[in-house]
């Protein structure tokens, strides 16, 4: 089957994801052929390209996510909103005219004049901040997902699992890269995230341990928040036995939360003395991995020298250094 133009139809969900690559990443001009382009054809499809997204180039993936990420312009259904909108009560139309810049621009289209602010800019954003990507991706569709196509909306989600599966969920070596640190070092990596986190940090010396690494105090015109958190650089699971000394911190001095930070993760008896408890959180290696790539980078590993050397800076004044030897006082 032809169109006007004598462009061929292809039939997409037939075709295989690489084929269909193929055909949707031909600049437009240059098609001999119909496709939809603004998402994938099925969620095979979707599922097969996630599998494999590791090994697909950057540009690739880039150019897929510039395919499904709305533009600057016109969308073919625009004329039918804007009859829907004139078919409405008149009162009611004035309105949506006076609450909607989206359809003040409709009502004024014209060549120079588009309705849709787009939103393919965010491709700029990785892939350093993918979060940021996301967030403004979702404030985009809650801004415009009423007027929106049932295929660009569908494209904007296929456009997030993208991001998320390449940038947000990739494998690094996470595990190999906390245990080659020190359990110093870790326990400053540690107070390293949760700085980033908003929150003033210190170290508690390593003579005078009383259960607890680390803490971390937030407070404003309203609340106090003091956590004292335990890191364990560990390769075996945490038990039950340390979880019931983290908790005993609590008491011996006032704190509004326990957290136990390790590069493993917890027996189930510790997860169940800990979620009885109400007080203590339990971060394990996947939990650490996911806050370190939201609050400093999607590729952590390759800068925590960078970080540590951070954190010793912010300490200046209660770090001592004696050779190679980190002194910390209180």
């Amino acid at each position: 089957m032809t169109d006007i133009n004598n462009k061929m139809h292809v039939d997409e969900k037939l075709l295989t994801l690489d084929e269909w690559i193929e055909l949707a990443m031909t600049p437009e001009k240059k098609r001999k052929h119909l496709i939809l382009d603004c998402q994938f054809p099925t969620d095979e499809h979707l599922e097969e390209y996630l599998k494999t997204i590791d090994k697909r180039s950057d540009k690739e993936i880039k150019s897929l996510l510039s395919q499904f990420l709305i533009p600057c312009g016109h969308l073919g259904h625009d004329e039918h909103v804007k009859e829907s909108i004139l078919a409405m009560d008149p009162e009611r139309r004035k309105t949506i005219l006076e609450i909607s810049s989206f359809i003040r621009r409709l009502f004024n289209m014209s060549k120079d004049s588009h309705p849709w602010q787009g939103i393919t800019w965010i491709v700029d954003l990785l892939p350093h901040w993918p979060q940021e990507a996301i967030n403004a991706l979702d404030a985009y569709f809650q801004a415009h997902c009423q007027m929106m196509p049932d295929g660009r909306m569908q494209g904007l989600s296929d456009a997030k699992a993208i991001i998320k599966r390449k940038y947000l969920e990739h494998n690094l070596p996470v595990k190999e890269t906390l245990l080659n640190l020190t359990p110093r070092d870790f326990e400053l990596l540690v107070a390293y995230l949760f700085m980033k986190k908003g929150y003033d940090t210190n170290i508690t010396p390593r003579s005078k341990d009383g259960g607890y690494d680390v803490i971390a105090e937030k407070q404003n015109d309203r609340e106090h928040e003091r956590l004292h958190i335990e890191c364990k650089r560990y390769e075996e699971k945490v038990g039950v036995k340390i979880v019931r000394a983290v908790l005993g911190t609590l008491i011996i001095r006032n704190a509004t939360k326990a957290i136990i930070v390790t590069s493993s993760s917890f027996t189930e008896t510790a997860k169940k003395e800990a979620y009885e408890s109400k007080r203590l959180e339990l971060m394990d290696l996947k939990a650490f991995d996911s806050d370190m790539r939201s609050f400093t980078s999607i590729d952590w590993p390759s800068h925590v020298s960078q970080y540590l050397m951070e954190i010793r800076k912010s300490y200046n004044k209660q770090i001592e250094v004696t050779g190679n030897s980190l002194c910390l006082f209180s």
